[in-house]
């Protein structure tokens, strides 16, 4: 069953946009949700479980929340998209063997082409001195806490739940196969990003000068299940680099990284752009932080563009947080005051995908160029001397 729900003359095409990427995480019951470009109209696809009711009241309670949103569009920083077909379906046939119809598994070239990208980015963040860090996949909630993550983003978060440590407990759970009563939350989250464990590990340090960390993790998000594929998963491989330091010195590298990731991002023969974006804030009322983000030049992201079968998606992230995560861990400088720190965010998987997009699964058809990349150390291939 599908039914609509009029915005024109209600939300602009930004609002309404806005709307959609909130009601995502909104409401159950539905198989799928999209807007639709000629009439405006927000297309929700109904499973027989919904609850058509409460659907109706949540997408009117959404768009009155959003009628006062001003939204700002993105601007592009740098793009190759001119000229850009768009994509071959046949092409996406033969890379099927090597995911999961959900994206949960990889396999064979798509593992090796993981470890490729990683290494190259690892490399990348070696030629800035940055320091190499391993954290666990589980997080405190109280550092999630102090980066303000839950409450500005509840729609991404997996809490880890566990049984007490009681022979009562575990003996119930035995006899009576009864999880759900006996379970209680733990006091850590599956982590939603590499670069809170970052933070956590410098909390109360004066730093002498600047820094940077880079590590791989695996991350969590809780996504709508009817998204999950090939580019889109609850579980998947990130590569951060964290910057601390002075507000030029943030500003300076985070620069530095964006022209090198955009050097290898054409030198893989890859299309797309970098541009403004800003976070996916839930809650419409803080919708302006993502505005300020925006008009502040505060967060880019590099957009690759696959063609008409998987359109267009982010592989990477370059934010600059001010002091604004340094301040609640008490990071500071020789002065005393709150460092500055940015961040630099690879999508692993979503770059071998990008990658398998463009190029198919037999990697003896692909260009020597791009091979020898993936099969180079990084300071041989694409990145000029700092």
């Amino acid at each position: 069953m599908i039914k609509t729900y009029p915005t024109e003359g209600i939300l602009s095409t930004k609002q309404a946009q806005s709307m959609l990427s909130k009601l995502i995480y909104s409401i159950e019951g539905i198989s799928g949700c999209r807007l639709d470009p000629q009439t405006q109209e927000i297309v929700v696809e109904l499973l027989p479980v919904a609850k058509l009711f409460t659907i109706d009241k949540t997408i009117e309670a959404l768009i009155m929340k959003e009628r006062n949103n001003r939204i700002i569009g993105s601007r592009t920083y740098i793009d190759n998209e001119s000229g850009s077909g768009d994509g071959d379906d046949g092409e996406m046939k033969q890379i099927s063997d090597l995911f999961a119809d959900d994206g949960s598994v990889r396999r064979d070239f798509a593992v090796t082409l993981n470890q490729q990208i990683d290494r190259i980015l690892a490399e990348l963040s070696v030629r800035h001195s940055a320091k190499l860090r391993s954290y666990p996949s589980m997080i405190p909630i109280p550092v999630l806490q102090k980066c303000s993550y839950i409450s500005a983003f509840p729609q991404n978060i997996h809490f880890v739940s566990e049984f007490p440590h009681s022979l009562q407990a575990l003996e119930k759970i035995r006899e009576t196969g009864d999880y759900e009563s006996t379970a209680r939350l733990s006091a850590y989250a599956l982590s939603p990003a590499v670069c809170f464990h970052c933070y956590a590990e410098l909390s109360e340090s004066r730093l002498t000068g600047p820094l940077v960390l880079t590590a791989r993790g695996t991350c969590f998000r809780h996504e709508a299940s009817w998204r999950l594929g090939k580019h889109r998963l609850n579980e998947f491989s990130m590569r951060e680099i964290v910057l601390f330091g002075d507000s030029q010195f943030i500003e300076t590298k985070r620069k530095q990284f964006m022209e090198e990731v955009w050097m290898l991002f054409e030198s893989l023969g890859l299309k797309g752009r970098i541009e403004t974006a800003s976070d996916p804030f839930y809650f419409s009322e803080e919708s302006a932080k993502g505005q300020l983000q925006i008009m502040g030049n505060m967060k880019y992201e590099l957009v690759v563009n696959t063609g008409a079968t998987s359109g267009s998606f982010s592989i990477a992230s370059f934010n600059n947080m001010e002091d604004s995560l340094c301040r609640p861990f008490h990071v500071v400088g020789t002065d005393y005051k709150p460092m500055h720190s940015g961040c630099i965010a690879f999508g692993i998987d979503r770059w071998v995908y990008a990658l398998l997009a463009c190029y198919g699964n037999d990697y003896n058809n692909w260009p020597i160029r791009v091979k020898e990349i993936l099969e180079q150390p990084a300071a041989n291939s694409f990145i000029t001397t700092i």
